[in-house]
């Protein structure tokens, strides 16, 4: 039976049963205003403990019925667990279709349902939007990816996040649906194991697939599909557009691990089921990391400036006003994309992505053969390579490049220069700028490179050096040499031969002002963000012998590496 607390302005009933069509009871927090009426219904979906969402409790106070609940398998909730990000045979389509019809029904509700949350709770929503109940009415899905492979870059395992998500946040309550007492049961405690105890050692712990049971419990089974399965999209939201009918508000940012949020976008406009959904997609980019309400002004060293922060609720509550409550004034004037454009620091209106006035412009690697390091003579300039000798480096993945980025595995703006002493990173700047130049938008790079390996990875990383020296990474891209033409038919290389490898980096936008330097860095590891490239071309996870690579990097006439920058007039 649900108990009813009272908290200022909203009722809150605890743990209500919500009954799934195979007789699964999953179970819900729902709070109400206190004020008599009818209100449309707010749902969120949650494997993080429904208690611990206070998105809901503010929506509530705003006028709406706020229901947040855990999903199969998850504390509150019976069931099996199966989590969306590691496979593909879920039950969160039909859960989420009988939540939303369940919430519907409830009392003092519209009868109009929408969808919040971010990341796995935006996962959530897209699916769950296919099955088309018909009282979802419209979604605002933040921070996740329409393509799982637009998250796991190139193939490559995002291990820092990944490896942390599961001992840290999924294993802990899985430990208490399963019976095991062998590990720790609450968040807290994991993330203290890890941190004070274990001193993140399992990021490096080889082979993957032999990490011990007792750190993944439960999750064990899935971590296991996950490492041998992990080249495919297991979300397959770009084939589900066409199914989905309904106004969509999507929200990232360009740090934001999931910027592949923008193909939603894209792929509703193009392939949504009705013209009132294909018509209805609108697209929030900010200069924020992976995150959902939190839309602040500073991110890890950088602060954006006072406009980069913006009120989460009041977008919510606007776009929730003209789909739920018939008052579309609050969103009349809004543009189908707002971007954020870092470096100016300003806010701009957007009709389409990529923007139609893009300039793709390419920016070549040029050097005497010594670009290791920013003191080396590698430079980026628009002109074309003629003969020019190659540069070289060394990758050993017991000594990988190190990631700059937050402990739970989450990107954000750090100095780069900490990383500027490594002669296994080869950088191409050019000279400092005389006017602004603005980049917006995806980026590719044409890589011409042999390695002594049968198998390596090469990373790309833009960045803004400011007058100062502070190193601004923009965004990064990572291909696996044996992925480089398929991912469901890999093959290795032939050492030593020369390849031809096209890499795709994330997106951005960023205003480099006069006096800042662009500068593109090539290297073969990003760890733990990616996990190593192991050299060998055995099994990356199953086996655990590291070998060293030698790799060349080409830029001549037949040969012109270089980056495709979206340039914006």
């Amino acid at each position: 039976m649900a108990n009813n607390n009272r908290e200022s302005d909203i009722t809150q009933e605890i743990n209500v049963s919500v009954p799934m069509r195979d007789g699964t009871i999953l179970r819900a927090d729902v709070y109400r205003p206190e004020a008599p009426g009818t209100y449309p219904v707010l749902l969120c979906r949650t494997p993080y403990d429904k208690t611990d969402q206070g998105i809901g409790q503010e929506l509530a106070r705003r006028g709406y019925i706020a229901v947040v609940q855990d999903v199969r398998g998850r504390y509150a909730s019976d069931g099996e667990f199966r989590p969306g990000f590691y496979r593909a045979d879920v039950n969160d389509d039909v859960d989420g279709y009988d939540t939303v019809e369940w919430a519907a029904r409830l009392p003092g509700s519209t009868g109009k349902v929408g969808t919040y949350g971010g990341s796995y709770n935006g996962w959530t929503q897209w699916e769950l939007a296919h099955t088309r109940p018909p009282h979802l009415a419209t979604m605002i899905p933040s921070a996740i990816a329409a393509n799982l492979l637009d998250r796991e870059l190139g193939g490559v395992l995002r291990l820092g996040r990944v490896l942390w998500w599961t001992v840290n946040s999924l294993a802990p309550d899985l430990r208490i649906h399963i019976g095991d007492t062998k590990g720790p049961t609450t968040n807290a405690d994991a993330e203290h194991i890890w941190l004070e105890q274990d001193r993140s050692k399992w990021l490096w712990y080889l082979p993957l697939l032999e990490i011990p049971d007792d750190v993944l419990s439960g999750m064990k089974v899935h971590f296991h599909h996950w490492l041998n399965d992990h080249a495919q999209d297991h979300f397959g939201f770009l084939q589900k557009h066409k199914n989905v009918d309904v106004p969509v508000l999507s929200v990232t940012g360009w740090y934001d691990q999931q910027i592949g949020t923008i193909k939603h976008f894209t792929g509703m406009q193009a392939n949504g089921m009705t013209a009132h959904a294909r018509e209805n997609q609108y697209l929030i980019i900010g200069p924020w990391t992976h995150t959902t309400a939190d839309l602040t002004r500073t991110v890890g060293a950088v602060d954006f400036g006072p406009a980069a922060e913006r009120d989460y609720y009041a977008i919510a509550d606007a776009w929730y006003r003209a789909w739920l409550k018939d008052d579309p004034s609050g969103i009349a004037d809004w543009p189908p994309i707002q971007l954020f454009i870092m470096g100016a620091n300003t806010w701009r209106s957007e009709n389409e992505w990529p923007l139609a006035r893009t300039q793709y412009t390419d920016f070549y690697f040029h050097s005497g053969g010594d670009a290791n390091t920013p003191f080396g003579d590698g430079v980026l300039s628009r002109e074309a390579p003629s003969g020019e000798p190659p540069d070289s480096y060394t990758y050993d993945p017991r000594d990988p490049v190190m990631t700059l980025y937050t402990g739970p595995g989450q990107q954000e703006p750090h100095d780069q220069r900490a990383l500027q002493h490594r002669r296994d990173i080869l950088s191409y700047a050019t000279p400092p700028l005389e006017s602004p130049l603005e980049v917006t938008g995806p980026i590719t790079v044409t890589l011409w490179a042999a390695s002594s390996a049968r198998d390596t990875d090469f990373v790309v990383k833009l960045m803004d050096v400011w007058p100062d020296g502070f190193t601004q990474e923009l965004c990064h891209g990572i291909v696996r040499a044996r992925y480089r033409e398929s991912y469901t038919e890999p093959t290795l290389i032939e050492p030593n031969a020369v390849y031809q490898y096209t890499i795709q980096v994330n997106p951005t936008s960023n205003c480099f002002l006069p006096g800042h330097r662009m500068r593109i860095d090539i290297s073969s590891s990003d760890f733990p963000n990616f996990d190593r490239n192991h050299n060998t071309g055995a099994h990356e996870y199953a086996d655990g012998e590291l070998v060293t690579a030698h790799q060349t990097i080409f830029h001549d006439h037949a040969r012109p590496s270089h980056v495709t920058l979206p340039v914006i007039p």
